[in-house]
């Protein structure tokens, strides 16, 4: 009898002071105690919840450090426009004057010309792989005088009545630009040396063409094979020269259809390397001093694509 008062007695005080710790949490005004007093127990409870439940974490991470960087500068007119580093920009021009183009075709050199020998200008490329540029149009311009880049023949049809158009570089294409005159302005191929003869032009077309094949001219006679072998690079045989023999009628009918422009088209036009790399025009004038001179390459907008001092 006496345990089971006690027992309740027990359980009385500890109803108690469970009753008396929630009225300093809820109402610490009600029992005389600061406001700040029950939020603080409140917290510490709460807190002690926690921390027996989780790890202890580090300090937060922070965010990666972002890396300095040079300021871009891009050139007027497509996104696809190369930076422009700002100490590349000539004196005396900005960013707005600047082509699209800006340094993707240079000036490869200048020579003017003189009474007696034609002057050339030379135009290099340094675009990516896959792009291309149209450069008809464009001027060069010296301090006293300009002239614009004219069309010419990109591929030259053995009839020589191609139509002229504009001048399509890639990477690595090369324009040479002569102060002299010739009939028409062409991109040079394989067997371009065999119209030298037909297209009187200063300079003259490179005596370029494919070799002989041996396994075509085995079976002639050894004096036809070696009047073939003593032909020079794109030289049209003599079917009259005594060295070519009266009876070898395969050889003297092979020398007659298979050395000259048509022929060398028809069986090379398909190679992949058939076209070069290498435009030739002639404009008939020389605008540049042949002293001194600043000269600007010019787009269709009038922008500066490259600028050359001599």
């Amino acid at each position: 009898m006496v345990g089971k008062i006690i027992v309740i007695i027990v359980i009385v005080l500890l109803l108690g002071f469970g009753v008396f710790i929630y009225e300093v949490i809820a109402h610490p005004h009600a029992m005389g105690l600061p406001s700040w007093f029950g939020a603080a127990a409140s917290s510490s409870m709460f807190n002690f919840s926690l921390s027996s439940q989780r790890p202890a974490q580090g300090p937060p991470e922070l965010p990666p450090a972002v890396p300095s960087t040079t300021t871009i500068i891009t050139a007027a007119g497509s996104s696809s426009t190369p930076a422009v580093d700002p100490s590349q920009i000539p004196a005396g021009y900005t960013i707005a004057e600047l082509s699209p183009y800006f340094h993707q075709v240079r000036f490869g050199g200048i020579s003017a010309g003189t009474a007696y020998y034609y002057g050339t200008i030379t135009l290099d490329t340094q675009l990516n792989p896959g792009e291309e540029v149209d450069i008809t149009g464009w001027q060069i311009k010296g301090n006293d005088g300009g002239e614009y880049v004219p069309q010419a023949v990109d591929l030259y049809d053995p009839s020589g009545l191609t139509a002229p158009s504009d001048i399509i570089l890639q990477t690595n294409d090369t324009v040479s630009i002569y102060s002299s005159s010739a009939p028409v302005n062409l991109r040079l191929n394989e067997c371009i040396g065999y119209v030298t003869p037909m297209i009187n032009s200063n300079p003259s077309l490179p005596l370029t063409c494919p070799y002989v094949d041996r396994s075509a001219i085995q079976n002639f006679t050894g004096a036809c094979q070696n009047y073939i072998e003593s032909l020079g690079n794109c030289q049209q045989p003599n079917l009259t020269n005594p060295e070519v023999p009266r009876t070898d009628y395969a050889c003297q009918d092979y020398l007659e259809n298979n050395f000259n422009y048509k022929s060398c088209f028809q069986e090379h036009v398909s190679d992949p390397n058939f076209l070069s790399n290498q435009v030739w025009v002639w404009t008939g004038s020389n605008v540049v001093d042949p002293d001194h001179d600043t000269v600007r390459l010019l787009d269709k907008n009038g922008l500066l694509v490259d600028i050359y001092s001599y």
